[in-house]
């Protein structure tokens, strides 16, 4: 089992925060979890990529890691995967084998088990359009399955951000296409990307969930708060509901910039933005 004291947060956040982590563990297996679980007494947090994630160094427990559960099974249109593996990699391997449905995620910079976690989406479409059931670790450490239903998977929402369950495998089902026209449309969502969200800089991706009745990024541009800044925390110019890292940002600029934007949002719209990213401190 891997361990590592006074890790980077940058080496495991996409924000690539300045500061230190306790201790990050990599178990390399169920059975190095388990232990990794019982020893901790839930005094830990499972990350993935870190892609939604504002992790601060006065976070003081310890995180763990599940890049080893990278497994990865085709059975016809039916997918197999682990938890720490790579969501874009995912996307573009089913697209090789002509499989559709995972396009949307191909920007997507996150694990499995984080895309479940927060169900995660884009362009219309979310990981519950084509997720069938989950291997997961329970509260108790029992190994269980969860279909699809039991998981109230709703926008940006699932079971797994409400009890202490651990996510370690997933099936998805998905659509048999044309392998060169599944690969044309990944290469189109990267490039909409590239032109629409502010990739050239660190950052862990929209900041605020959109309402039923306004998009977040518009509030903020409209409240005139592009190009606001803490520190080397920055408001994009390029989309107002990414916040930046321009260089050295601290997980506290870009919480000090979160309640700037939240406070001129509710005092202007009388709308209380709700966050999307997670917070650790």
């Amino acid at each position: 089992m891997e361990k590592i004291n006074n890790a980077l947060i940058k080496d495991y956040t996409t924000y690539k925060l300045d500061g230190y982590i306790k201790e990050i563990i990599f178990p390399k297996n169920y059975d190095e979890l388990k232990v990794v679980i019982k020893d901790l007494k839930n005094k830990y947090k499972i990350i993935g990529n870190g892609s939604n994630l504002i992790l601060s160094e006065s976070y003081n427990h310890p995180l763990i890691n599940l890049k080893y559960f990278d497994k990865l099974e085709f059975n016809n249109n039916i997918v197999t995967v682990g938890a720490g593996y790579n969501l874009p990699k995912l996307a573009l391997e089913c697209a090789k084998k002509g499989l559709s449905g995972l396009e949307f995620a191909s920007g997507i910079p996150g694990t499995i088990g984080g895309a479940i976690y927060m169900n995660a989406g884009a362009y219309g479409k979310e990981i519950s359009n084509i997720l069938k059931r989950v291997t997961i670790l329970d509260e108790k450490n029992n190994l269980k399955v969860l279909n699809q239903e039991d998981l109230k998977l709703s926008y940006r929402d699932s079971i797994f951000k409400h009890k202490n369950y651990i996510c370690l495998e997933a099936e998805f089902e998905l659509i048999p296409g044309n392998k060169e026209e599944i690969i044309k449309e990944i290469k189109k969502i990267i490039e909409t990307r590239k032109e629409k969200q502010p990739l050239e800089y660190p950052s862990a991706g929209s900041v605020f969930k959109n309402g039923e009745n306004y998009s977040a990024g518009r509030l903020i541009e409209k409240a005139g708060l592009k190009g606001t800044k803490v520190g080397d925390a920055e408001v994009s110019l390029k989309h107002a509901n990414f916040i930046i890292n321009k260089g050295k940002a601290k997980a506290d600029d870009v919480i000090e910039l979160i309640e700037i934007v939240k406070e001129k949002i509710k005092k202007e719209e009388n709308i209380d933005l709700i966050l999307e990213q997670e917070i650790l401190r």
